[in-house]
């Protein structure tokens, strides 16, 4: 009975931790399913997998960036004066596998190319954990936007695929970790180096991620300033501070090598494929010849696209986008599609209900610490950025939802989840507060990765092996 007893007690002390532990166990056999027992298309998996795999094995050939190819450019997408990081890491993964085991087979690389993207995806909860013990005060709460993430069916499903999303995701959660603990006064100077590593290293990764080095770098330049009494004089030394200086230094160098460049010389973040390549070349691109065979025959203006019928920019926002992205979010894209149907309603109910729920609490005099402004500011930023290209797709594709993608708000969604999850701590009400986390749990739960895993859609067995 003491044996007993005692251990009753460890569990009882450690309790988040083991809700922790399962949660990650539970994300970690999921994706790695994924990655190991989803049968391999001339596709991929997921969203331009093969494609992934393609440039990687490309990079492997060299030490340095390859020159395009039109195995490469076929795939719509060219390496010249594009972010880098993600392949060349992969290659040198190829290398030194060729170099252990030099019989091994493309499929066996690529199903180790799938393994590390699980870490990456691993490597991103746990940060979004580190930074929901940063915001959230009690330990119980602090375990809300891990499960969100975890039970995001999207995310998991991502996880257990070659793509670069996977690493930009894990570089863009570690620079908002870094960032918040710079707003809390935790060794400025690091903290900050920090951020700027992990987000210059997000933005070699996909280009994606520059509207979000750019909302953290005005919220960073704002709070240096306001706090300036505090922060400075900043003492300069030690070989830690020096070593993330010249890093930082050579990351600002290789960032300005491609979108300095780029801006100065073609005016674009990410110049045309008819800026870069010949126009036979880019003829043979996919995106071309998509481009050439569902875009419209010239893009329409706002005013025209109304005239058309097709929905005014607030009425696409609140009805078509948010729908499709929550659906695109907790259902599966890959070439084949899996889509929530049955509870997509229920998901946009809850969206709109916290964005009600959070106006109450500003309504009710709730206090807004300086640290959720900021992050609020940031997730916004970006998520009007996507908005806005999204729009801007539509008005050239006439409203497909063609480029639209759940994963596209994943750099974010750590943040989303973190501020879902103070909305509901900040809730006065305690009805209100725990029906709306039954409601939560018990939907992400439903729609998580035990969809797939329990046989729940019988279209998904076909799937796998």
């Amino acid at each position: 009975m003491g044996k007993l007893k005692s251990i009753a007690q460890i569990m009882k002390s450690n309790a988040t931790r083991i809700i922790l532990v399962i949660l990650l166990t539970i994300f970690l056999v999921s994706s790695l399913f994924i990655a190991l027992k989803t049968k391999t298309t001339s596709l991929g998996i997921i969203p331009d997998e093969n494609a992934h795999f393609i440039f990687s094995t490309h990079y492997s050939t060299t030490l340095g960036i390859p020159e395009d190819t039109e195995e490469t450019y076929i795939w719509g997408w060219y390496i010249q004066q594009n972010p880098f990081l993600y392949y060349w890491i992969n290659a040198r993964i190829i290398n030194l596998l060729n170099l252990i085991f030099p019989k091994i087979t493309n499929h066996q690389l690529l199903i180790s190319l799938r393994l590390i993207n699980v870490i990456y995806a691993m490597v991103t909860i746990i940060f979004l954990f580190l930074l929901s013990r940063e915001l959230i005060q009690n330990k119980w709460w602090q375990l809300l936007p891990v499960f969100l993430l975890t039970n995001t069916l999207m995310f998991v499903f991502l996880s257990g695929g070659i793509n670069y999303d996977n690493l930009a995701n894990m570089f863009s959660m570690a620079a908002l970790f870094f960032l918040i603990r710079v707003f809390k006064h935790k060794h400025f100077l690091h903290n900050s180096f920090a951020w700027f590593i992990s987000i210059a290293l997000g933005t070699l990764v996909k280009y994606t991620i520059v509207p979000l080095a750019l909302a953290m770098a005005i919220s960073l330049i704002i709070f240096t300033i306001s706090q300036r009494k505090k922060i400075f004089p900043i003492k300069f030394k030690g070989v830690k501070t020096i070593s993330l200086s010249l890093l930082s230094l050579l990351l600002l160098i290789g960032n300005f090598a491609i979108y300095g460049i780029n801006l100065i010389q073609y005016q674009s973040l990410r110049p045309p494929c008819r800026e870069i390549l010949s126009d036979s070349q880019c003829e043979l691109s996919g995106y071309e010849q998509r481009y050439d065979e569902i875009a419209l025959d010239s893009k329409l203006s706002i005013s025209e696209s109304v005239e058309r019928g097709y929905p005014s920019i607030l009425r696409y926002f609140f009805v078509d986008w948010v729908y499709h992205m929550l659906m695109r979010s907790f259902g599966m894209i890959s070439p084949e599609a899996y889509f929530p149907h049955e509870t997509i309603n229920l998901y946009r109910l809850l969206f709109y209900w916290m964005v009600l729920l959070g106006a109450f609490n500003l309504l009710y005099w709730q206090k807004i610490s300086t640290i959720s402004v900021h992050l609020i500011w940031i997730t916004i930023f970006y998520a009007i950025i996507l908005f806005i290209n999204n729009y801007n797709s539509e008005l050239i594709y006439g409203f497909k939802q063609i480029s639209l993608q759940g994963r596209y708000i994943f750099p974010i969604i750590g943040a989303i989840y973190i501020i879902f999850t103070k909305i509901l701590v900040k809730t006065p009400f305690r009805i209100l507060q725990w029906v709306t986390v039954v409601f939560t749990i018990g939907l992400f739960f439903y729609g998580g990765p035990l969809t797939f895993l329990r046989g729940f859609n019988t279209f998904l067995q076909g799937w796998f092996y």
